[in-house]
């Protein structure tokens, strides 16, 4: 079973590695990745929920969906017909599950989904990875759902190594752009790897970019002229561990330019999105500056890569960033995990800052156990809707974790 390891969110990775949590981490509807809400009802609806059963189950990404309700993928070990599957799990406005479906089969192989997006006709495209046959044979794997979360097609890209799925967007011409990592081909130990595939998920092309060490990709985004921004990670050519890695590339996949940000530790950019200005927002981990062993990194950059400005938020102890979005007023929301801050041994973290990146507010939620935040959204009311996992509440191991705040980050139990 696979390991978070530091290769992949050091942070998260070191913890879950002394807790053994056998997943990788790292997302929509009528309101997309970049399509953030115009106008916000009067209420604000807040909740809190868990979803799992006995063993351990994950939700990596979550996005509002165009009915109001919210869609979650993540990784179920309680549920399905194999050891580890794949889950899609769809509620209503309230946080009532509407329905579940889990994808695997009944011959104990993994499978765990990391990002998804509602597609134009309704459904669900899904990315993940899939053990395919011997103890280290990973491939990506990509699933189209209807509405209603049935599987309408599944494709699997990789070859004889590791290949892992971080991060899907479908494309103007209703196909689908992914981002994540093989160790299958290209020229290191592991390398970036961009697949675009048509509405049908046939790959139509696939690109490596690294160097003869590891590198991977964590978040793609489409840009306005067509092309993609990646973030993600390099140790070919890092000034120290590994460094933030962002790309950028046209619409055929050729890097326009490619940019490091690091010192003599630690980094890795772990969400990417375009901004109103036409820059970028970076959020990730840095343990080269900072307050504490980890810190959680925020970067913007213009559209031509140049740097506005970077922020650091963190304590005396681990703290990283997963998600970043800009919100309607400018600033920008972002979800992570402090181990500096909180109730218990780690908690979810949630930061609202203005248009500088000035920290405006934060907030916990958390126990006495461990807690991760992976995914943020904003939501048409004004508030945020959170995914994660939590040891703290629920009935297992480890849960899904769900939580929707209002526009100060609030949640009622």
């Amino acid at each position: 079973m696979p390991t978070r390891t530091v290769l992949n969110q050091f942070g998260f990775g070191f913890l879950v590695y002394l807790v053994f949590l056998p997943t990788v981490r790292t997302d929509v509807g009528a309101v997309l990745y970049g399509a953030e809400p115009s106008q916000f009802p009067r209420r604000q609806i807040s909740f809190r929920r868990t979803f799992g059963g006995d063993n351990l189950d994950e939700g990596s990404c979550v996005q509002q969906t165009s009915d109001g309700g919210y869609i979650i993928t993540g990784m179920t070990a309680s549920f399905g017909d194999g050891d580890w599957n794949t889950w899609l799990v769809k509620v209503d406005p309230e946080g009532a599950e509407q329905w579940s479906r889990t994808f695997g089969i009944a011959t104990g192989q993994y499978e765990g989904g990391e990002s998804l997006q509602e597609t134009v006709d309704g459904g669900f495209i899904i990315v993940g990875t899939i053990l395919s046959s011997g103890p280290n044979n990973y491939d990506v794997q990509l699933i189209k759902t209807n509405g209603n979360g049935r599987r309408l097609w599944s494709e699997t890209f990789g070859g004889g190594g590791w290949d892992w799925g971080r991060s899907v967007r479908q494309t103007s011409d209703g196909g689908f752009i992914i981002t994540g990592w093989t160790d299958s081909r290209g020229a290191g130990g592991g390398d970036l790897w961009l697949v675009k595939t048509d509405a049908r998920g046939t790959e139509e092309w696939n690109r490596t970019y690294g160097g003869i060490e590891n590198d991977y990709g964590n978040c793609i985004q489409p840009t306005a002229d067509g092309g993609y921004i990646i973030t993600g990670a390099t140790i070919s050519g890092s000034v120290g561990n590994d460094d933030l890695w962002l790309i950028k590339t046209d619409s055929a996949g050729t890097a326009q330019w490619r940019l490091m940000f690091g010192g003599k530790g630690y980094e890795e950019g772990h969400f990417v999105q375009t901004t109103s200005d036409g820059g970028y927002i970076v959020v990730g981990s840095t343990t080269s500056s900072g307050a504490g062993e980890s810190d959680v990194w925020l970067i913007k950059l213009g559209p031509d890569g140049r740097t506005d400005w970077t922020r650091t938020f963190g304590g005396p102890e681990w703290d990283w960033g997963n998600t970043v979005h800009e919100v309607p007023d400018g600033g920008y929301i972002l979800v992570g995990t402090t181990l500096s801050f909180g109730a218990g041994s780690s908690d979810i973290w949630l930061i609202k800052t203005d248009a500088d990146g000035q920290e405006e507010w934060n907030r916990t939620y958390g126990g006495h156990s461990l807690d991760f935040g992976l995914s943020v959204q904003p939501t048409t009311d004004g508030g945020y809707i959170i995914a994660g996992q939590t040891y703290s509440f629920g009935a297992g191991s480890g849960d899904l974790w769900l939580i929707k705040t209002d526009s100060k980050g609030q949640a009622v139990y």
